[in-house]
């Protein structure tokens, strides 16, 4: 019956699954029709069950999967399979789920529930990595001899697996795993760890033997939607899988580790089902995060909003999350004369921190008198980098220098060149009054001030850490699309000018394809130039 009419959607929507199954489940039972499923996620929950959309990577197996789903009996309830036409009609069915190409791309969600309401949803499609504790005696049964065991459970879960192993880490009791697929794939995963775990202990004492608890790692600002209102969700969760759940104290966490530890205690069982619930809990939490910092991207510009939650750095797709190439930047971030010793730490501690944890290159300037009532902070990094820094170095002023209270403003300052002052104050300083009004700074641009010898001029900014944000990422942003859009006009100009000659001209044919190429060529030359910027900066 759908063969004729839709048979390339390669995405389905399941209605009706009861309200104890997880995203795993509804994928465990999409995989008994073959074929991989490249994207399963819960898109609505009402008192009539869950609604699951999935993605399988052909459009046969989503036809199989409808044909023998619909209307059958599932836990007790009969489900309603159909074709997801909403991702046929909007081009996706070719490229969904976990690929590169979808990660940069936004994903736009309708609610499904039948409800007649609307809900719009908008984040980056990717998704929360499972990140585990782990003993650092297990580490080398986990990984196998030359890297056997790892390999063969990659092979078999399709997961990515990271063990995190440096230098700064060799002597921690315990070592972080990161695990990166769709659910079913980090849970399979998850168990196969666990497994080798419990073999390597009952290998290691048979007659003093406990199964070891599984550890999982969340940042705090998704544990407290994990924990529910008086501890509900955590509660049923525990209810439900048989397990004993705690989780680490508030006075644990520092600026430099947000992250809170899940300990997870029961048979293996019980562990695997707990990890697919908290996973799922998470994810949606992480998922509503996303949307609501996507809504503020505008504000921010430029800026990878996943930097935003600790251990996603590395996650595919995280780093080109919005697909926007930045070069290295540099800012002065000028801070009070008593500050300094807060910010640089016993024999320079604090200030390597504030490296480590931004990837930025952070130092104090030399005071250039003794009656200085302030110094220069040299920061150089990518968005996310400065972002970090700055935030660390506004946060340490706060708490060391005025006791947590009151708001620290600061002043900070970045170079522009001097041809493109006049974009940023705009016409009778239009252009610069309502970024003021937008950022909430105070933006200085000096009128009578010499250039510098890269023919630069500075613009100081001033006020609280989100309001300087707002405005440097602001300013930087439209210095970028300005100076790619003048050299896009200038090369496509060419070109363009080239193909009217032709047709004009002698030769038509020469003028439609010169035409042609300088409208087919513009936006590629945008890419590639905003990525020279970025490669020259590094250099």
């Amino acid at each position: 019956m759908y063969r004729n009419s839709r048979n390339r959607v390669k995405g389905i929507i399941i209605k009706n699954l009861p309200l104890a199954s997880t995203e795993t489940d509804a994928e465990r039972l999409l995989c008994t029709f073959g074929g991989r499923v490249v994207r399963c996620e819960v898109v609505s929950v009402s008192s009539g069950g869950k609604v699951v959309k999935a993605t399988f990577d052909s459009p046969d197996h989503a036809q199989e999967a409808v044909n023998k789903l619909n209307g059958q009996d599932y836990a007790g309830v009969n489900l309603v399979v159909a074709f997801d036409n909403k991702e046929s009609s909007s081009g996706n069915s070719g490229n969904s789920g976990y690929g590169p190409r979808d990660r940069n791309r936004m994903n736009t969600r309708n609610d499904v529930s039948g409800s007649g309401t609307t809900r719009l949803y908008l984040y980056p499609t990717i998704d929360l990595p499972v990140r585990l504790m782990v003993p650092s005696g297990m580490v080398g049964a986990i990984i196998g001899k030359k890297g056997v065991n790892i390999r063969q459970i990659t092979q078999e879960t399709k997961a990515r697996v990271d063990i995190i192993r440096s230098k700064e880490n060799a002597t921690a009791v315990e070592k972080a795993i990161i695990i990166y697929g769709t659910p079913l794939q980090c849970s399979n995963t998850v168990r196969q760890v666990m497994d080798t775990m419990i073999k390597e202990s009952q290998s290691a004492s048979p007659a003093s033997y406990e199964t070891p608890p599984l550890k999982m790692m969340a940042h705090n600002s998704l544990v407290g939607r994990l924990i529910g209102k008086g501890g509900a969700t955590l509660n049923k969760i525990m209810e439900d899988s048989k397990t004993k759940i705690s989780i680490s104290n508030l006075q644990e966490l520092t600026i430099f580790n947000m992250e809170r530890t899940i300990n997870v205690k029961g048979s293996l069982e019980a562990c695997c089902k707990a990890e697919e619930m908290v996973s799922e809990k998470l994810r949606e939490s992480f998922r509503a995060d996303m949307c609501s910092l996507t809504q503020q991207y505008n504000l921010f510009p430029g800026l990878n909003h996943a930097s935003v939650f600790s251990g996603l750095g590395n996650s595919p797709g995280a780093q080109c999350l919005f697909n926007v190439a930045m070069p290295v930047e540099v800012t002065y971030l000028y801070i009070p004369t008593n500050a300094v010793g807060a910010i640089i730490g016993v024999k320079g501690k604090e200030i390597r921190e504030i490296s480590q944890l931004s990837s930025a290159k952070v130092r104090v300037e030399p005071a250039r008198s003794e009656d200085d009532q302030y110094r220069a902070v040299y920061i150089e990094g990518y968005p996310d980098a400065q972002w970090i820094a700055q935030w660390s170095i506004y946060h340490r002023i706060l708490t060391e220098v005025y006791n947590g209270k009151g708001e620290v403003c600061l002043t900070s300052e970045i170079m522009v060149p001097s041809n493109m002052v006049g974009r940023i104050i705009g016409k009778k300083g239009c252009a610069i009054q309502d970024l003021e009004l937008l950022t909430r700074a105070e933006i200085d641009v000096p009128k009578d001030v010499k250039a510098n010898e890269k023919n630069e001029v500075v613009v100081r900014i001033k006020g609280h850490f989100f309001a300087t944000q707002s405005a440097q990422r602001q300013i930087r942003f439209m210095l970028y699309t300005a100076k790619a859009m003048m050299q896009y006009n200038q090369r496509g100009g060419m070109q363009g000018g080239e193909g009217r000659e032709g047709r004009d001209g002698r030769d038509g044919r020469d003028g439609r394809d010169g035409r042609g190429d300088g409208r087919d060529r513009g936006p590629r030359e945008m890419g590639r130039e905003m990525g020279r910027q970025m490669n020259g900066s590094r250099d």
